[in-house]
């Protein structure tokens, strides 16, 4: 029973991960207004994400590096912090600064996703279905 709590912490802090960035998408799309500018969002918002955030490599060893600047940078991104509540939790442990960030921020996106929604630009409405 001891090894399952750390696999359910895990296990929730990749579903919070997931809904982060499923917010995040929910947001960009209420506000692409065309599908084919939605790849260009991505290569400039989505993957800068990734590749700023620790899933490839460890933040203490950017600041070993001297890039200090890129870590700070890290710091202010939330990918940065569900990839930290992620690592933290395999190890049975808790961060709160990551899990506030992750959990704060998703709702932020998704209210910013339902305050921009748009029901007359919906798909039904397009296709003049009722």
């Amino acid at each position: 029973a001891a090894a399952l709590v750390p696999a359910l912490i895990h296990v929730l802090a990749m579903t919070a991960g997931a809904a982060l960035l499923a917010a995040l998408g929910l947001m960009l799309s209420v506000y692409v207004k065309q599908l084919e500018n939605f790849a260009g969002t991505m290569n400039f918002v989505i993957f800068p994400m990734f590749f700023i955030s620790p899933a490839l490599y460890p933040l203490w060893k950017l600041e070993e590096s001297g890039a200090v600047w890129l870590l700070r940078l890290a710091e202010f991104n939330p990918f940065t912090h569900a990839v930290e509540a992620m690592r933290f939790a395999m190890y049975g442990q808790l961060n709160a600064l990551s899990w506030a960030v992750v959990l704060g921020c998703g709702a932020i996106f998704f209210a910013l996703a339902l305050w921009g929604y748009d029901p007359q630009r919906g798909f039904i409405r397009q296709k003049g279905g009722g």
